[in-house]
């Protein structure tokens, strides 16, 4: 590798490695402050970094919000690429599948809190349900294309895992679309309901759950249920 392209690697690298940086320093300020209470001044101190520094990779907290949104998009999608790759059963492709959705969305819950609490985090998030003509924001068009698309990548992989289980008999004929449509509002519905229980199961029980309903169900197999007539 020529100089000039190792140089250009290394700043690369530095320049991912200072945005990682930011966006933990931003997520901890929100989990301590809340999202409203945030400011720009917060986040440079929690990162150790000059304003100067941190106004060159943001220039407000509300972009600094749209990137730690897409990056749980980011995270996710890299993972469901990195287990398509692995030689394993489709089935336990799934497993992997579920149980990197529900522990990262545990790793991630204290912020999920105090986003979901706060008010103009919910005003912020109006953009998903806007219709996209009507976003007079240039950062917030882009991000939404981003997530789209980022989206759409992350539903691929799941879908090539599905596919890949019906080909391989260890999955019966099923409309792919719309499992991968039913297991994402199954995974998302878990994810918001947990903060209501008295104990939440770990992400291991409940991936073991989840898992179990979505390949078999709750039907009984073996026999004519009581009262149906024969």
């Amino acid at each position: 590798m020529k100089r000039k392209e190792l140089q250009e690697e290394r700043e690369e690298w530095r320049r991912q490695e200072f945005r990682r940086c930011i966006l933990r320093a931003a997520e901890g300020v929100i989990v301590r402050k809340g999202y409203s209470a945030m400011t720009m001044d917060d986040v440079a101190r929690e990162a150790q970094f000059s304003k100067a520094t941190l106004y060159h990779y943001f220039r407000s907290k509300g972009e600094l919000l749209l990137e730690i949104l897409g990056n749980f998009f980011e995270e996710t999608d890299q993972e469901v690429q990195k287990i398509n790759r692995l030689r394993l059963s489709a089935r336990e492709k799934l497993k992997r599948g579920i149980h990197f959705y529900l522990r990262f969305n545990e790793e991630k819950e204290n912020i999920s809190r105090m986003l979901i609490m706060d008010r103009a985090f919910t005003e912020k998030m109006n953009i998903f349900v806007s219709d996209e003509r009507t976003i007079t924001s240039e950062v917030d068009r882009r991000f939404i294309t981003k997530m789209k698309t980022k989206r759409k990548d992350i539903l691929d992989g799941v879908s090539r895992i599905l596919t890949e289980g019906m080909a391989s008999g260890e999955f019966r004929k099923m409309d792919v679309a719309d499992a991968v449509t039913f297991l994402e509002s199954l995974l998302q519905g878990y994810c918001h309901v947990r903060f209501w229980h008295d104990r939440p199961l770990s992400a291991k029980e409940a991936t073991e759950i989840i898992q179990e309903f979505f390949l078999r169900g709750i039907e009984k197999k073996d026999g004519t249920a009581k009262g149906a007539s024969r």
